[in-house]
């Protein structure tokens, strides 16, 4: 039987992202009722990042 318990997380952030997973492991909570809550557009906080090993990579908010 599945859960009608939500969760809010505020922030995107790999701490966040970590907590929905084990919302989801922990609580059995359903992963359409977990909302994480982010002002930026981009989730990851200081991991956000993009690139490759033959040009490099980029760390937009840790800034690398």
């Amino acid at each position: 039987m599945k859960t009608k318990a939500k969760a809010y997380l505020v922030g995107g952030g790999i701490g966040s992202l970590a907590a929905a997973a084990f919302v989801i492991r922990d609580a059995g909570i359903p992963g359409e009722n977990i909302f994480i809550l982010e002002a930026a557009p981009n989730l990851g906080g200081s991991l956000d990042g993009a690139g490759d090993p033959n040009l490099g990579f980029r760390c937009a908010a840790a800034g690398c």
